[in-house]
């Protein structure tokens, strides 16, 4: 108690001004001295006592001490200048000067400083009442250090001698998306993944180090923790390193001419158990980008101008076809793990639940999956490993053809009755679209249904036989299950003229693969260091599938016993085999001079009798110039690599028993099985192969700037191509080895730690340049047209992906007549060039690429304190993109039953004579085929996309610490937020070829994050 129970205020001042104009009072009361002096004693304060019972309390002024010292190198023990002394918790400090001298001022007590330099490992010194202190700084060496897994081996970024780069989970993770080859988009130099649909179901293409093949497969090699196949759920995943030339794919040689994709999954490590939460829940929204169509208005008013008799009221009928097919669609992702152990188990146990909606209504995906990874040390020279793992997905696609109807769908048509249920076309009394298609009517009766099962079972055994020699077999057994369903309705188009029809399609899997390696590792005299491995493996798949459909059938029934009469009746099976064998040894003297070398040889049921097994090679070295002492005195390079490869690779991705020569057996005469030749016997039908050439460098500067740059080419040989054969051969085609083309390139990544210390900003940039070129084609010929796609040519000197048509020159400025350009060659071989406006006339030529000029993104993280904020830009340029959609939608009248695309921006259509427009005269059905192919509908594809922006935030750890929770993470963000391009139509974003038809739009996506770890 205050003594007369007064009131006293207590002010903390830190203005020493102010106080000393203050007008002290005498304190007479000895009580009140008291009290003040047990309420402080333990403060560093002092106070005074004021007029009016005031009580200010100021800081003492604490005493201040001079510490100096020197800053070194801890490897080399020279000096270094330029380095920063810091004070924790305070203001002020010193630099190094250049003998590495310092001094610096510190309260008296336990003060701490901190030293910071460029490349080097910060630390934290206490001052513990010293007046010298010498400190000797690490060098950041982690980023070197940095574990690569290459598959069936692992290694460091220091020690890698070949083109590869690894992206972690978490930057893979910062978009929303169904699977990680998704998520991998612009984050690896010269890996190019397109998307031609929105839809979360779809798959998109990826191709690193550009097209390579002309009819066989183009994508990557999947291998998952060490075993080649499978794709594992994206929460599950630790790290994908993308194998890119000879030396880095070396190992998987037979199969790898375009690519690998190896990807680790996350495993326990020892100590105290962590259970990690993580959620993430959003909504999406369409996104149409340049693309609008007409409204009743703008439609009523071109055609009737064009000369069409329509119904006035028409003019004022506007139905938004738009948003009756799409939606605000909803997206949430559920992860939970546990992991921990101990130095003899470890394990990892997670669950992931994931769900997204497509915009398109009735479209999404349902994902669940669980995954357990174990790992015990049975003795000290005894491990095993075991990876359990389930995936059950169901796709939805029940849109009953929105997706085109609403590009095509007239707003003069009204959806719903006076009642509010929807119009069925075929009985309405009106009707205007040409389709008779209403696909809020079908919606209620039609689905299709995709479901399915994954189960994957995987037991590695590892063996130390001595120190140096270690011996394992890893077994892996997976299982998938396919069912897909769908159904038209009786009341509906899509069943109507078969009263009700009902499809069914089940297909199962099982893929089996052993892989057995004896790896080796020895070290003389401390600098030759020598390891390798040398491997056998086997690979089985078993595939079996049963489709068959009905008519016939009563509206609401789903089995197929419910159908009348079937239609039809199919069915396969499938067995194919894969038998390799392979060596690698690889040498460095003194972790300078680096030698690698590999032989893999691989025999695979697809090929012919004669020519089953390829034999495959590489070879690659690299000078780790840094460890140079020349290089070592530079103390701004940190590390400095040269490397150089050259090896060949494989590519067997064709059909099953192409090789075969074979009875068709599908057919029958008369109620009695039937068969006719369906496989021409080609015995010589081997392995496509690559051959790389790879040369870079990696350079890095103050342990904060690391530059790789990469040289490559890579010559296909021996193409794995169906040569078409005349009808009177009895056989469509025959596979044969002929062909070549070439892809050469630069890549280029740059990552960098602009801003250290409290605020943090860092850099990751990747750009990949890429020219493809055919070389070789069969018979000698100079040109075919491509077998997939009439839209390309395939000639020499030219890239695989070349769109050939006619070229548009524009419209004709007197009658608005289109206009095309026309090639004629006289006796003496001269090229006179003039425009014609007779599709028919005109002449087809090369007129562009949908191969990429370059492409690549850029990452942005900056952190102060708690707060971090990510963006994510990624850019493609240089390519054609032939927007199909035009053809329908900005078709000058040809369609004039269909809705019609608004003009974009710039655009003009011909009214009058001397107009100098875009477009030709709209006429009612259409102005001499201007809605033809040709390359009035190709454009520039080019795009800078903001793919993702992320905001987090950590609580703070003492308020964790209470409630004993290690950390907790909320996040706000977005992905597709903001497209830069020229292109027209709803996005510019395609797959390999380029082709942009009546697609499923991409969504702007919102979302909020939630990460909680135990």
């Amino acid at each position: 108690m205050i003594e007369n129970n007064s009131n006293y205020r207590f002010f903390y001042n830190e203005n020493f001004a102010d106080l000393d104009r203050a007008v002290s009072i005498d304190v007479k009361n000895k009580k009140l001295n008291d009290i003040l002096g047990q309420l402080f004693s333990s403060a560093n304060v002092t106070y005074r006592v004021l007029e009016n019972n005031l009580v200010v309390i100021t800081p003492a002024n604490q005493q201040q001490m001079k510490i100096t010292g020197r800053v070194t190198d801890a490897g080399t023990h020279e000096p270094l200048p330029g380095v920063t002394i810091t004070v924790e918790g305070a203001t002020g400090g010193a630099v190094s000067d250049a003998s590495g001298h310092y001094a610096v001022q510190v309260p008296s007590g336990s003060a701490t400083l901190v030293f910071s330099f460029m490349g080097y490992v910060q630390q934290k010194v206490p001052v513990n009442n010293r007046t010298e202190i010498n400190v000797k700084l690490d060098a950041d060496t982690k980023k070197l250090e940095e574990v690569v897994v290459m598959g069936y081996t692992t290694t460091t970024v220091k020690n890698l001698t070949g083109a590869a780069q690894s992206v972690g989970g978490a930057k893979l993770k910062d978009v929303q998306a169904t699977s990680v080859d998704k998520m991998l988009q612009g984050k690896v130099s010269g890996v190019f993944v397109g998307n031609s649909s929105g839809d979360p179901a779809a798959a998109p293409a990826i191709r690193i180090r550009g097209n390579s093949t002309l009819t066989a497969g183009n994508a990557p090699l999947m291998v998952v923790d060490g075993i080649i196949g499978g794709l594992p759920n994206p929460s599950d995943i630790e790290t994908v390193t993308v194998l890119k030339d000879a030396a880095a794919t070396t190992l998987y040689g037979a199969r790898a001419a375009n690519g690998v994709m190896v990807i680790t999954t996350k495993r326990g490590k020892a100590g105290k158990t962590q259970v990690n939460f993580r959620t993430n829940v959003g909504s999406a929204q369409l996104n149409t980008g340049h693309f609008h169509l007409m409204n009743g208005t703008e439609l009523y008013d071109l055609q009737t101008a064009a000369g069409r008799q329509l119904n006035p009221a028409l003019r004022n009928i506007n139905t938004n076809w738009q948003k009756l097919a799409f939606q605000n669609a909803a997206n949430q992702n559920y992860e939970l793990s546990a992991s921990g152990g101990n130095e003899k188990t470890k394990f990892y146990l997670g669950g992931n639940y994931y769900k997204e909606d497509g915009i398109l209504k009735g479209t999404g995906v349902e994902r669940f999956s669980a995954r357990l990874n174990l790992d015990h040390n049975i003795t000290e020279k005894l491990r095993v490993s075991a990876n359990f793992a389930a995936v059950q997905q169901q796709d939805r696609d029940n849109s009953a053809g929105s997706l085109y109807q609403y590009y095509t769908n007239q707003p003069w048509d009204i959806p719903y009755d006076a009642d509010g249920k929807p119009v069925n076309p075929l009985t309405a009394p009106v009707w205007n679209g040409r389709d008779m298609t209403n696909f809020l009517y079908d919606q209620q009766y039609n689905y299709n249904r995709h479901k399915r099962q994954s189960l994957e079972g995987l037991l590695k055994l590892e063996y130390d036989i001595t120190k140096w020699l270690t011996f394992s077999t890893t077994n892996r057994a997976q299982y998938y299950h396919d069912r897909n369903e769908s159904n038209g309705d009786v009341r509906t188009a899509a069943g109507a003229d078969d009263r009700g029809n009902l499809y069914n399609y089940y297909q199962d899997t099982t893929v089996y693969i052993s892989s057995n390696l004896l790896k080796a590792r020895y070290t003389v005299n401390k600098v030759h260091n020598i390891d390798g491995l040398a491997g056998a493996e086997f690979q089985q798949v078993n595939l079996g599938d049963l489709n068959a459909k009905g008519k016939g059938i009563l509206a609401g029934k789903d089995v197929l016993d419910a159908t009348s009469s079937p239609m039809s009746i199919g069915g396969s099976k499938t067995d194919r085999v894969f038998n390799s064998y392979f060596i690698q040894a690889n040498y460095n003297y003194n972790y300078k001079y680096y030698f690698t070398s590999s032989f893999r040889r691989d025999g695979s049921s697809k090929f012919g009798a004669n020519q089953q097994y390829g034999n495959f090679y590489a070879f690659g070295v690299s000078w780790a110039a840094s460890e140079e002492n020349f290089i070592k005195s530079v103390k701004a390079i940190t590390n400095l690599k040269i490397r150089a490869s050259y090896g060949t690779t494989g590519n067997a991705e064709i059909g099953d028993y192409a090789a075969i020569g074979a009875y068709a057996i599908n057919t029958q005469y008369n109620g009695f099985p039937g068969a006719y030749p369906g496989i021409y016997n080609v015995p010589d039908l081997s392995w496509e192969k690559a051959y790389n050439t790879n040369i870079g460098f990696d350079l890095g500067l103050f342990n904060r700037i690391n530059l790789s740059v990469d040289l490559y080419q890579k010559d296909n040989k021996d193409l794995l191509f169906n040569v078409p054969l005349p009808g009177t051969a009895g056989y469509s085609y025959i596979s044969q080895n002929v062909g070549g083309v070439r892809n050469k390139g630069i890549e280029i990544n740059l990552s960098t730690d602009n801003l250290v210390g409290e605020f943090k900003w860092s850099t990751d940039f990747n750009i990949g340049f890429n020219k493809n070129t055919v070389r070789d084609l069969y018979a000698g010929k100079n040109y075919i047209i491509d077998p997939l796609s009439s839209s390309f040519i395939l000639q020499k000197g030219q890239d695989m992906r070349s769109f050939y048509m006619r070229k548009w020159v524009g419209v004709d400025p007197a009658n608005g007549d289109p206009l095309w350009e026309k090639l004629t060659t006289d006796a003496n071989g001269k090229v006179t060039v003039t425009t014609t406006n007779n599709y028919n006339d005109a002449s087809l030529q090369i007129v562009g690429s949908a191969t990429p000029k370059f492409f690549g993104g850029m990452r942005n993280v900056w952190s102060y304190k708690n707060f971090q904020l990510s963006a994510f830009l990624a850019f493609v340029s240089g390519n054609d993109v032939y927007n199909s959609t035009r053809e329908l939608m900005d078709n000058d009248g040809a369609y004039y039953t269909y809705n019609q695309m608004q003009l974009d921006k710039g655009w003009s259509r011909w009214q009058n004579p001397n107009d100098n427009a875009t477009h030709p005269k709209y006429k009612i059905g259409g102005n001499k085929n201007a809605h033809k192919p040709s390359s009035r509908f190709l454009e520039n594809g080019s795009y800078l996309r903001l793919r993702n922006v992320n905001l987090s935030y950590a609580l703070p750890k003492q308020w964790l610490d209470r409630v004993k929770v290690n950390n907790v993470r909320v996040s706000v963000g977005g992905d597709n937020l903001w497209t830069l391009t020229k292109f027209s139509g709803i996005d510019p974003e395609v797959d390999d070829r380029g082709i942009n038809g009546t697609k499923y739009p991409f969504s702007t996506k919102w979302f909020a994050g939630l990460e909680i770890n135990f």
